[in-house]
C-alpha cells in the first residue's frame, strides 16, 4: 500500500506535469486530474495499478544506470555459403598468398637468410680450419711475428690442403723475409724448412732453376747437424707432443725433392746416392724414436706408419733408378721390399679396427704404391722374356688398383696404363701386332681420358705399332 501511494503521489507529479505542457502547447486534451475524480472501481483500481508501474518504469527510463542496449538480432532459416564466406573474408581480411608482391617478400627473406646461414658456415669452416693448422702444422716457436706466423699458416693451407704450390709459393716467400726481418737464424732448421718448402713448390711449378745448387747445401748442412745432438722442432702430420727431431726429417723431405730432380736429367749415380742418404736418415729417425714410442697406442701406431710410408716410398723411387740403370737385380729386391711394407700397412689396418677413428691413418701415399712396384716387376720380366711370370704380376696389380677405388689418385692412374702396356708388350712378343696395338691404344686414351701428362713413351708406342702394321700391309 505504501508503494501504491508512492507511485499515485509521482503519477500526479507527472499528471500535472503532462498538463502544464500540454496547456502551454494549446492541447484539448483531458487532464488526468478529471479521471482522477471519479469513484473508483476494483476494474479500475487494477487499471490504476498497470498505469503506475508504467509510469514508474518511464520515469526511470534514460537513466544511465538501468539502460540496457540490446542488439538487434536477425535470424535467417535459410544459410547463403557464399554470403557467409564473403563476410568471413572481410572479417578476417584474408588476402590470397600468392601474389607477385608476396612471392618477391619471400624471395627477398629467403636470400637473406641463405646469405646469412653461408656466410656464419664460411667463418665456423675458416676458424676451424685455422685451429687445425695451429694444431697440426705448429710454426717454430722461435720464428716471430704475428702477420709472418699466419702467413705460415696461409701457405700450408695452400699447399699440404689445396695442393696449390702457385698459391702457396709468394706466402711462404713473404714469411720468411718477414722472419729474416724480425731477427731469425738464417741458418736455423726453421728457416731451412721455410726455404725447403720454397724450393719444394719450385719443383712442382717447374721453376727449376737454381734449385740443385740450394739444395745440395743445404744437405750438407743437415748432414753436419744430424751428426751433432740432434735438436728437436716441430714438423708436420707426426708432431708427437708437438716436437719432433728435425735434422734427419728435414734431410728426407730433402731427397724427396732433390733426388728426382737428377733422376729427371738421367743422372742415375746421383740419383741413387741421394735416394740411398734419404733411406739412411729415414731409419735412422725411426731408431731413434722407437723407445719413446708405443706402437699400441693409435697416435704412435700412426706416426711410425707414416714413418713406414716415407721408406717405402724412398724404397720405391730407389728401385725406379737402378731399373733405369739396368740393374734389376737390385731393382727386383727393392720393389720386393715396397710390396712388403704395403702389405704390412694393409694388414695392420684391417686387423686393428682401432685406428679407423684416426684419419691420419688413411694416407694417401700408400694407395697403388704396391701396383706400381708390380708394374716394374712385370716389365722386367717381359725385358727378361718371361711373359707367362709377368702375367702373375699384372693381374695381381690389376685387382689391387681396381679394389683400391681410387681412380682419382694419379698413380693409381699410371699403375693402369703401365698394365696396358705390359699387355700390350706380351702381345708384341707372341707376334699378335693387331692385340697389342688395341692394348698401345688403351694405355695411351687411359692416361688422356684422364687429363694426365708425359704421354710421349705411350705414344711413341702406338706409332710403332701402327708403322709396323703399315710394313706388314706394303708386305
Amino acid at each position: 500500500m505504501f508503494q501504491r501511494s508512492i507511485f499515485k503521489s509521482l503519477q500526479r507529479a507527472s499528471d500535472s506535469g503532462n498538463t502544464k505542457s500540454n496547456a502551454s502547447a494549446g492541447s484539448k486534451k483531458p487532464s488526468a486530474s478529471s479521471d482522477s475524480k471519479k469513484p473508483s472501481t476494483s476494474s479500475d483500481n487494477k487499471k490504476n495499478v498497470g498505469r503506475d508501474d508504467l509510469a514508474a518504469e518511464n520515469m526511470f527510463k534514460g537513466s544511465p544506470r538501468f539502460t540496457q542496449v540490446f542488439p538487434k538480432v536477425t535470424f535467417s532459416l535459410r544459410r547463403d555459403p557464399r554470403a557467409e564466406a564473403a563476410a568471413a573474408k572481410r572479417s578476417m581480411n584474408i588476402q590470397p598468398m600468392l601474389t607477385p608482391k608476396n612471392i618477391r617478400k619471400m624471395g627477398g627473406r629467403a636470400l637473406i637468410l641463405v646469405i646469412y646461414f653461408t656466410t656464419v658456415g664460411y667463418i665456423i669452416y675458416q676458424v676451424f680450419t685455422y685451429l687445425y693448422l695451429v694444431y697440426t702444422w705448429p710454426v717454430a716457436e722461435e720464428l716471430k711475428g704475428f702477420k709472418a706466423r699466419n702467413l705460415m699458416y696461409l701457405a700450408t693451407y695452400y699447399d699440404v690442403l689445396e695442393s696449390q704450390p702457385d698459391k702457396a709459393l709468394p706466402f711462404y716467400e713473404r714469411a720468411k723475409k718477414l722472419f729474416l726481418t724480425k731477427g731469425a737464424d738464417p741458418k736455423s732448421l726453421a728457416i731451412m724448412h721455410l726455404e725447403l718448402n720454397i724450393d719444394r713448390c719450385r719443383y712442382e711449378l717447374g721453376q727449376l732453376e737454381g734449385i740443385e745448387e740450394r739444395l745440395t747445401d743445404m744437405l750438407e748442412r743437415l748432414q753436419n747437424m744430424a751428426d751433432q745432438p740432434q735438436e728437436r722442432y716441430a714438423d708436420d702430420k707426426v708432431a708427437h707432443h708437438r716436437e719432433w727431431l728435425s735434422s734427419d726429417m728435414l734431410i728426407q723431405k730433402l731427397v724427396k725433392v732433390l733426388g728426382p730432380t737428377y733422376f729427371d736429367q738421367g743422372n742415375m749415380d746421383k740419383a741413387i746416392e741421394i735416394y740411398t742418404i734419404g733411406l739412411q736418415a729415414v731409419k735412422a729417425l725411426k731408431l731413434s724414436v722407437a723407445e719413446s714410442f708405443d706402437t699400441k697406442d693409435i697416435i704412435d701406431y700412426t706416426t711410425y706408419d707414416h714413418m713406414n710410408l716415407k721408406e717405402a716410398s724412398l724404397t720405391y723411387q730407389l728401385g725406379e733408378a737402378f731399373y733405369a740403370k739396368h740393374d734389376y737385380k737390385t731393382a727386383r729386391t727393392l720393389f720386393q721390399a715396397t710390396i712388403n711394407y704395403c702389405r704390412g700397412h694393409k694388414s695392420h689396418i684391417t686387423t686393428a679396427p682401432r685406428l679407423l677413428p684416426d684419419l691420419r691413418s688413411f694416407v694417401d701415399g700408400w694407395i697403388c704404391l704396391d701396383s706400381a712396384a708390380m708394374v716394374y716387376l712385370a716389365r722386367m720380366l717381359i725385358d727378361e722374356g718371361d711373359s707367362s711370370g709377368s702375367l702373375s704380376w699384372i693381374v695381381a696389380g690389376r685387382k689391387l688398383t681396381s679394389t683400391d677405388q681410387h681412380y682419382n689418385n694419379k698413380l693409381c692412374i699410371r699403375c693402369e696404363s703401365g698394365f696396358k702396356t705390359q699387355l700390350g708388350r706380351i702381345a708384341e712378343l707372341q707376334g699378335d701386332y693387331q692385340r697389342a696395338l688395341v692394348r698401345y691404344r688403351e694405355a695411351y686414351d687411359y692416361l688422356y681420358l684422364n687429363f694426365m701428362d708425359k704421354l710421349e713413351d705411350k705414344e711413341a708406342d702406338v706409332a710403332r705399332l701402327e708403322a709396323m702394321r703399315g710394313q706388314m700391309i706394303d708386305n
